[in-house]
């Protein structure tokens, strides 16, 4: 059971409900995370502005399912995990992609790039060299798509953290971490 409240969409007021109406809409139903965030309206608003904004940026989708699975695993978050795997299936990625994505992995060498220097921001909180800056541009990535390989590090790490926090119920089908983390 989580441990943070769920704001129901059905009685939701105000923020809270145009933002769950919205959703609603977009992906038929509301899931857990959406209602957890829906405590603060100002933040499901602010995750739902990073997310629209950035699913509009040159990344291409299953790029970014593959940042969010190896974010996930990292950080441990089997919520996350979860969600992505069913997302990431949806983008187009084969199961056997998912499963390497989640180890930072991908065959395809453009998307192996993207995921390492992910996994190097994330491991190093940011602090990444010159040569690790310069061999993402090397596999094709300019200033704006490395920007966007940030923000979503940055945005699934927000993700992570309220699945971790919250011990979200999973909605999605449930995903086992490779190695479990301590509760």
């Amino acid at each position: 059971m989580s441990r943070l409240n769920h704001v129901d969409p059905a009685t939701a007021q105000g923020e809270a409900k145009k933002l769950f109406d919205q959703v609603q809409r977009q992906l038929g139903g509301v899931p857990n995370f959406m209602q957890i965030l829906g405590n603060s309206p100002p933040a499901l608003a602010a995750f739902l502005g990073l997310n629209g904004n950035l699913s509009r940026g040159s990344l291409d989708p299953k790029t970014r399912e593959r940042i969010a699975l190896s974010t996930a695993e990292a950080n441990g978050c089997e919520y996350c995990v979860s969600a992505h795997a069913a997302l990431g299936e949806q983008a187009g990625l084969s199961s056997s992609e998912i499963a390497a994505a989640r180890r930072g992995a991908s065959e395809d060498l453009k998307a192996r790039a993207a995921l390492e220097f992910a996994q190097t921001v994330l491991e190093r909180r940011g602090d990444v060299s010159t040569a690790e800056l310069r061999a993402v541009r090397e596999a094709g990535f300019d200033d704006a798509q490395i920007v966007e390989i940030l923000s979503h590090v940055a945005l699934n790490v927000l993700t992570n953290f309220l699945g971790k926090v919250g011990q979200i119920d999973i909605d999605f089908p449930r995903v086992a971490l490779l190695t479990k983390t301590a509760a």
